[in-house]
C-alpha cells in the first residue's frame, strides 16, 4: 500500500544524499585547486577551482584563490568579478583588494584600480604595502602631491621601506614647475563639468561570437 508520508521520507533521504555527495565532489575540487594553485600549477588550478563553483559558487576562500589563479594567468577581466564577490561580504580583504587594483590596473582602469586601493587604506591602515601600492598607483597618474602622502604614510609605518623612500625621493626630485603643472591640469579636468554621451543615430552592432 502506497504511503505517501514514506514516500516524502525517502524522497527527502535521497535530497539530502545527493546534496551530500555534491558538497563532497566540491570539497575535494577547492582542495585540489588550491594545492595546484601553491605548486603554481595555474591553469590545471583555474579548472578545478571553476569546477568546484559550478558546485559550491558561495565559499569566499575558494572564489579569492580562483581571483588569484586568473590572475597570475593574466586573465585579468575574469578574475575581477570573484574578487568582487568576495569584497561584497568581506569589504576588509586585503588580498581581494590588491588583487582587484592589480587586475584594473592591467586592464587599463586607472581610476578604479586607485579606487581598491583607497579602500584598503581605510578598512586596512596598517596593511603593508598599501600605502605604498596606492602611492605607486597615483604617480602613474601623476597625481604627485597625494602620492608623496600615500608614500609618507607608508614611510611612517615602515621606515624601512626602500621602495617607497626611492619613489618619494623621485617625485622630490621632478621639477617645481612640472609638479605645479600637473597639479593646474588635474584641478582643471575636476572642476569641467562631464560631457553628455551623444545619442547613438543607431543600435551599436554586437561582437560577433567567438
Amino acid at each position: 500500500m502506497f504511503d505517501p508520508k514514506k514516500w516524502w521520507q525517502e524522497r527527502a533521504a535521497q535530497r539530502e544524499h545527493s546534496r551530500e555527495q555534491k558538497q563532497a565532489v566540491a570539497d575535494t575540487l577547492w582542495l585540489q585547486g588550491s594545492r595546484l594553485l601553491e605548486r603554481r600549477q595555474v591553469n590545471p588550478a583555474i579548472a578545478a577551482m571553476t569546477r568546484a563553483m559550478k558546485l559550491e559558487p558561495s565559499r569566499l576562500e575558494g572564489r579569492l584563490n580562483l581571483g588569484a589563479a586568473l590572475f597570475l594567468a593574466k586573465r585579468f577581466a575574469e578574475a575581477v568579478p570573484h574578487l568582487q564577490y568576495v569584497l561584497a561580504f568581506e569589504p576588509q580583504n586585503a588580498v581581494a583588494l590588491l588583487n582587484l587594483a592589480a587586475c584594473q590596473d592591467a586592464l587599463g582602469k586607472a581610476d578604479e584600480s586607485i579606487a581598491a586601493l583607497e579602500q584598503l587604506v581605510r578598512e586596512r591602515p596598517g596593511w603593508k604595502d598599501a600605502h605604498y601600492n596606492l602611492g605607486v598607483a597615483l604617480f602613474k597618474q601623476k597625481r604627485y602631491e597625494e602620492a608623496i602622502q600615500a608614500l609618507r604614510a607608508e614611510i611612517k609605518l615602515n621606515p624601512e621601506h626602500p621602495h617607497a623612500r626611492d619613489l618619494l625621493d623621485k617625485i622630490n626630485l621632478l621639477p617645481s614647475r612640472t609638479r605645479e603643472e600637473t597639479r593646474r591640469q588635474i584641478n582643471e579636468a575636476a572642476q569641467k563639468p562631464a560631457a553628455s554621451e551623444p545619442a547613438a543615430s543607431e543600435p551599436a552592432a554586437s561582437e560577433p561570437a567567438e
